[in-house]
């Protein structure tokens, strides 16, 4: 089991110096990483702030008579324009599923990778298949139809090439929307998640560790969630324990942020954002047997940091790191 545990955290640890290579690359690409705000650039908004603009377009009159619904998706995560695309209108039509509660039939990203959309490209209608429940238990399968409205590249603070997509959708046929009304007009809710996301991040910037577990703690849980049972399965505000190599009964509060980056409490230095396998400058081990899931919308949504806001925590945090490890540990 240790090897199991060591050959993990080597893999992770491996993971995370490309993922540091990567940062110091594009450090002339993302701006002054250094800076005072990791949020604070003259030339970029967040994707936060142009979705919530974007989203108070209306749906066109004759869309609407035509029993379609409006729902927006956007994605920062990759360096592909294209495969931000993808995420985006995947996400925009989970959501149109969601407001009216049927599950899809077809792998959507499989379709959507196989006839991308792009600002650029005309592929903006796409046909699905969902399950529409019936009467004593009883499954219809019904066409479901996807029109692109909107699908633009803008530069944020999050990454050059976020994709922001407005889409429409209804049931192919009258009968199957009348059977199937929607029950929520949410137009994003992963836009919740992104507000949430950066309450975290900011606290993360003012070292308050204390009060991000507050935040998560807040959570509403209507499920049971589970543990992530593993580094490879922590997704991003997965919390844990640093144990104290000399002390075992001592241990400190650490947050799992992404790509190997966490913030954990420091006895000596205070909250730190480092990554993993750093944690031994501080005389501190992972405690692999007690990950813990506070709340399960970043992971169900998928949510993932930007890079260049982890880039810039990271090293804002590296100058009040040591410089070597300390003698003796």
């Amino acid at each position: 089991m240790r090897r199991i545990f060591g050959f993990t955290l080597c893999m992770l640890m491996l993971s995370c110096a490309q993922s540091h290579d990567r940062f110091q690359r594009n450090e002339s690409s993302n701006g002054d990483v250094s800076r005072r705000n990791c949020w604070q650039d003259d030339n970029s908004s967040t994707t936060l702030q142009i979705m919530r603009n974007f989203m108070t377009k209306p749906l066109e009159a004759d869309l609407k008579r035509d029993n379609y619904i409006q729902t927006f998706g956007c994605a920062y995560e990759e360096i592909e324009l294209e495969e931000n695309a993808i995420q985006a209108v995947h996400r925009a039509i989970l959501q149109s599923l969601r407001n009216r509660q049927v599950e899809v039939r077809d792998d959507l990203l499989t379709l959507l990778e196989s006839k991308p959309p792009r600002p650029d490209n005309l592929k903006r209608d796409y046909t699905i298949y969902i399950n529409l429940p019936q009467a004593d238990n009883q499954i219809k399968v019904a066409s479901y139809q996807v029109k692109i409205l909107d699908i633009e590249v803008r530069r944020t603070i999050e990454s050059p090439v976020t994709i922001l997509t407005r889409i429409a959708t209804r049931f192919m046929h009258p009968e199957d929307h009348y059977q199937a009304i929607p029950v929520s007009m949410e137009k994003s809710a992963f836009i919740k998640v992104l507000e949430k996301a950066d309450e975290v991040l900011l606290l993360t910037e003012k070292g308050k560790i204390d009060q991000i577990y507050q935040l998560l703690s807040r959570s509403k849980k209507t499920t049971t969630v589970q543990k992530p049972l593993g580094l490879s399965k922590l997704s991003f505000a997965d919390t844990f324990n640093l144990i104290d190599e000399f002390n075992p009964t001592k241990k400190y509060p650490a947050i799992f942020l992404g790509k190997g980056i966490v913030m954990g409490l420091t006895p000596k230095h205070g909250p730190i954002v480092f990554k993993f396998g750093e944690e031994r400058l501080y005389g501190l081990r992972l405690d692999l047997k007690n990950f813990q899931r506070l709340t399960t919308e970043f992971e169900e949504f998928n949510y993932q940091a930007p890079e260049t806001i982890l880039q810039c925590l990271f090293i804002k945090s590296s100058k009040r790191k040591p410089a070597a490890m300390p003698g003796g540990f």
